[in-house]
Parts: C-alpha cells; sequence; structure tokens
C-alpha cells in the first residue's frame, strides 16, 4: 500500500526506467567495463556498481521505515567508495546481473510496505531528514541520471518528458530556502517552487534544465535575466 497517487505513478514508471537501462546495457560488451564514464574518475564499471549498490542502500531506508529501527543506506562514506571500487572492474555479465538482483530486492521492499510505513520519516546520508515515499523518487533519479552517465548514448532529452518535471521538482525542493533562483521550462508548464523576492529567472527546456541543476552541464543553453546564477551541487 502506498500513501498517496503521486508515489504510486512513480512506482508504476520504475520498471520502465529500468527497462530503458537494460535493453542498452545489451548492447555492450566487456570492453565497454573499464571506459570511462562522463563522471570524472569513474568507468561505466563504477557506475553500474553504484546503481546495483545504491538500490541495496535504498533497501536499508526501506527496513529502517518498516521496522522503525535506523538503518542509515551506507556504514560510512568510506564503506560506500569502498564498494564501488571493488566493483566496477567485474565482467559485465555479473555487473547486469547485480544491478537486476539488487533492483529487484528493492521492488519487493517496496511491496512489504504497508501505508503508515511510507509516512516514517527517516534520515539520508546528507542528514536532511524525509518521508520514506521520497525513496521511489530517489530511485528513479539515480537510474535515469546514472543512465546519462554512462555516456553510451542516452542524454535528458530521452527522459520521458513527465518524468523530467518529476526529477526537476525533487532536486529543487531540496534547495535551502533561500536560493534566489526560479527555473522555468520553456517546453511545458513546469516552473520550479517559489523563492525570495528578486530571485532570478532561469529558462530552458526541461532537459537542459535538468542536466544543469544536476550538474551535468554548464547551463550555456539556458536563458537568465542576467548572468546565469549558481546552484546548490546535487549529490
Amino acid at each position: 500500500m502506498v500513501p498517496s497517487e503521486q508515489t504510486s505513478r512513480l512506482l508504476a514508471e520504475l520498471p520502465s526506467a529500468d527497462r530503458r537501462l537494460l535493453d542498452a546495457l545489451a548492447r555492450l560488451t566487456d570492453a565497454d567495463v573499464s571506459r570511462p564514464s562522463l563522471l570524472p574518475g569513474w568507468t561505466v564499471g563504477h557506475v553500474l556498481t553504484h546503481l546495483a549498490r545504491n538500490a541495496d542502500a535504498l533497501v536499508n531506508l526501506c527496513d529502517w521505515a518498516l521496522t522503525g529501527i535506523r538503518k542509515p543506506m551506507y556504514a560510512s562514506v568510506e564503506a560506500r567508495e569502498d564498494d564501488i571500487a571493488a566493483g566496477a572492474a567485474r565482467p559485465l555479465a555479473v555487473q547486469v546481473e547485480d544491478v537486476v538482483a539488487a533492483e529487484a530486492r528493492l521492488r519487493e521492499r517496496f511491496e512489504d510496505l504497508p501505508e503508515v510505513a511510507w509516512l516514517t520519516e527517516i534520515s539520508w546520508p546528507s542528514g536532511v531528514v524525509r518521508t520514506a515515499d521520497q525513496i521511489v523518487v530517489a530511485r528513479l533519479n539515480e537510474v535515469e541520471v546514472h543512465h546519462v552517465d554512462l555516456g553510451i548514448g542516452y542524454s535528458f532529452d530521452d527522459v520521458p518528458a513527465e518524468l523530467r518535471e518529476v526529477l526537476l521538482t525533487y532536486v529543487t525542493t531540496r534547495w535551502p530556502d533561500d536560493i534566489p533562483v526560479v527555473l522555468r521550462s520553456s517546453d511545458s508548464e513546469w516552473t520550479s517552487p517559489a523563492r525570495p523576492a528578486g530571485a532570478r529567472i532561469v529558462t530552458g527546456g526541461s532537459a537542459a534544465l535538468l542536466s544543469w541543476v544536476l550538474g551535468r552541464d554548464d547551463g550555456s543553453t539556458l536563458s537568465a535575466d542576467g548572468a546565469l546564477p549558481g546552484v546548490p551541487a546535487w549529490g
């Protein structure tokens, strides 16, 4: 059971995002695993291993929501990095099997959560406290963004338009309240939440906006009333 129609829609979208990723991975070879990704210092293998370990980390948060017993995503920052490094060089078939199995564990845990658990407050690595229903959009964000990061031909333009808006909202609602920036999509009616008076307006296609707020490009295709402002780093 889930507490909202929005969460139900996102749960239904997750298998499609996974399928887009797996269809793309089916075209790769073992040689691609060691190829640089679009993330500095990470190979394709690093990104794939992170996708698997992130799913397992989100299972930890589901367990926290289910039992009420604190269970952080990762034992430590160092443990997270060590796990990614340890798995990065594995053969492609092993990597893909790991991603599929980890995602299956996460979906199974979603099915285990009763309605009340989705409203449980849990802490994320940043220290921010959010309700457990945010785990679903967090996973969608991970799958779509890191699909792009693999550098295998998938771009933010390939993310379904409605999902781009969901992810834009997910990112911008996590900015501090005093960030004086408002985003407006030029290809839809989406706009980011209200900001302080005098906030600078940044306009562009939703794919370009999403790429920029996630730190994946410099925003050169966007327009602003003045110089393009800085926004909080995503991570």
